[in-house]
This record gives C-alpha cells, structure tokens and sequence, in this order.
C-alpha cells in the first residue's frame, strides 16, 4: 500500500473549515471526480464519481456509484473515510490552528495505483481553499 499526502494553508478560521469538510454532502466540491454524495446511514455516504481505469484527465470516464463509510470528529477537526468492502483504500483530512491559518492535512492510503492520485490531493486542498474563499 501507498500513502500519499497533501497540505494547505488558509485563511478561514478552524471552526469554518472543519465545518465545511465535515458535511458529506461537499464532497463534490473538492474532489473533482466525485459527481454526488448522500448521506444513507448514520456514518455511510453514497457517492457517484466518474472514473477512468487509465487515470487520464478526460471526460471518457464511466459514473460508478458505492458506499463508503464517513466518521467525523469534531474534537479533534478530523474526517475519515474508507471503503466498508476493502480495508486498502481509506483516508483521513483533519484541520489544525497554525499561526493565524487552518492547515489541512490529507492523507490516502491505497493499494491502487494510478497516475494522478498526489495532483488529485493538491487539487482537493486548492477547492476547499477556493469554496472556503467565496463563502
């Protein structure tokens, strides 16, 4: 398995970034490939997210629909996900106050490997910061 990791710094306060990555329902607003997703259990979410097998950045992809279970931990500012079908794929994205900014920290371990998977991280960070930015 690979662990991969990706951070930013923002300006919004940590109460109003965890409360923006703790909501299931944002998932599409920060990564990318994620079209939807629902709340369908206490600590389960359904997602549909278009995925190419090759990794290519086109929109040749097919919509695939599962389940993945969400925790969120608010005394700590931390979520975390993974598959309930495959203890290879989960991740984690927790806030911190740094010196007058949030950081966020997120992390993937997987067993799959294609391209993309570190520019696909920075580029969830760079949409919350982006979301985060207009409000």
């Amino acid at each position: 398995m690979t662990t991969y990791t990706a951070t930013i710094s923002l300006p919004q306060s940590l109460d109003d970034s965890f409360a923006f990555i703790a909501d299931p329902r944002n998932l599409p607003y920060y990564f990318p490939r994620i079209t939807s997703a629902e709340l369908v259990g206490a600590e389960l979410v359904r997602t549909t997210a278009v995925i190419d097998p090759d990794g290519a950045e086109d929109d040749n992809g097919e919509p695939v629909t599962a389940d993945a279970w969400f925790r969120s931990d608010p005394d700590d500012h931390v979520i975390s996900w993974g598959s309930p079908d495959n203890d290879e794929y989960h991740g984690q994205l927790s806030a911190e106050q740094g010196d007058d900014v949030t950081r966020l920290n997120l992390t993937l371990t997987t067993s799959a490997s294609y391209p993309g998977i570190q520019d696909s991280l920075d580029e969830a960070l760079r949409s919350i910061a982006a979301k985060l930015a207009d409000g």
